[in-house]
């Protein structure tokens, strides 16, 4: 039996590529997003043989979190050792302080406009764990009772979600290029 990852150059139609290091957060953050977009589609079509919401809920989530990491690590606000000390999976925690920071980068209006599902999942699996095991740390079921999830609802609002996201993650990139730009002038000025 052949191992499927390989660290081997391999053609290019027959695998994907493993990308990780300094600049491959935005590779693996889409991926999730993409990915749960992806699956969501096909679960509400009812194409393939996936009808579990749970992998969906639990990348979309995995998206929303790595994006405010991001987020503050690009803003220079953390570093990402800090931001996973100070938040772990704190989604809460993670929002209202990149709401605090982003709101230098886009209106804040904006970013209200996010501010329900971001809750939503804080508050169904705050402590990111319920949509990957059917059990919590002591064997109990995670909510209270059988739930449904609202496909099209659940892909709207993350389409959002990701857009006011990745504008302003975009807009953090734009303001750091200016101060780039205005300190390389003033370096050529003094002449010192």
């Amino acid at each position: 039996m052949a191992d499927f990852i390989s660290f081997e150059e391999v053609s290019a139609d027959l695998a994907s590529p493993i990308i990780d290091g300094n600049g491959a957060r935005d590779y693996y953050r889409l991926g999730y997003y993409r990915c749960a977009s992806e699956a969501a589609s096909a679960l509400q079509k009812l194409k393939g043989e996936n009808r579990s919401a749970m992998p969906i809920l639990f990348l979309y989530r995995q998206y929303v979190e790595s994006a405010l990491k991001d987020a503050l690590h690009l803003s220079n606000a953390f570093d990402l050792e800090q931001v996973d000390k100070k938040f772990g999976h704190d989604l809460a925690g993670l929002w209202k302080e990149a709401k605090r920071v982003l709101g230098n980068f886009v209106d804040k209006d904006f970013l209200e406009s996010i501010d329900a599902p971001i809750a939503e999942f804080d508050k169904v699996d705050r402590r990111a764990d319920a949509f990957r095991y059917a059990v919590d740390r002591d064997g109990q079921r995670h909510f209270p009772k059988q739930g449904s999830v609202i496909l099209h609802e659940l892909m709207k609002q993350m389409e959002e979600v990701e857009t006011v996201l990745e504008l302003a993650i975009s807009e953090i990139r734009v303001a750091e290029r200016q101060l780039d730009a205005d300190i390389a002038e003033a370096v050529a000025k003094d002449r010192f």
